[in-house]
């Protein structure tokens, strides 16, 4: 029986789903809507039937209880994991772990002497280098003069004899706009 339902099913959502296009292509909008619907509906009810068969199955799967015992008797049976560090469990009260403590203070020497010739080299270094940075930098610094003239200067024509290019920039003297 259950064949029957899906191939019927299956029939249902092709044939609703053609007519869709069909209708659609000829403008036949009412239609189509309505087999539209109808597509819709057998899309739901097969993906329902879809999903339940498969919870059943999982129920099905889950509720036997062989295995579950034979999952158990697998856990059981599987190797005790090792601890990864032995060197680091303590196997003797009495013995005391300095790995970590070592590894810690030597960070803070080196770190410690990292500073110290940091500053040293910072220090021996930064008098001659600013004295130089400041050469280099003279070649690009701001001239004294203003590169624009003022709108005064510009109003009363200063300068304009001595830059030909600001003539072109600024126009004739009167300042009336073209």
């Amino acid at each position: 029986m259950r064949p029957v339902i899906w191939t019927t099913g299956t029939l249902a959502l092709l044939a609703s789903g053609g007519y869709v296009l069909v209708y659609v292509y000829r403008w036949e909008w009412h239609r189509a809507l309505l087999v539209g619907i109808l597509f819709l509906a057998a899309l739901v009810g097969m993906s329902t039937a879809l999903v339940l068969r498969r919870l059943g199955r999982l129920e099905r799967t889950v509720s036997a209880p062989s295995r579950a015992d034979d999952a158990l008797q697998h856990l059981r049976a599987a190797p005790v994991e090792l601890p990864r560090f032995r060197w680091l469990a303590p196997h003797d009260p009495d013995r005391v772990g300095v790995f970590i403590p070592l590894l810690i203070g030597g960070g803070v020497l080196l770190s410690g002497a990292a500073w110290l010739v940091e500053r040293v080299a910072g220090s021996a270094a930064r008098a001659g280098v600013e004295e130089d940075l400041a050469g280099d930098l003279r070649g690009l610094s701001f001239p004294v003069a203003p590169l624009v003239p003022s709108p005064g200067e510009v109003l009363a024509g200063v300068g304009r004899e001595a830059d030909p290019g600001l003539e072109v920039l600024l126009g004739p003297a009167g300042g009336s706009p073209r």
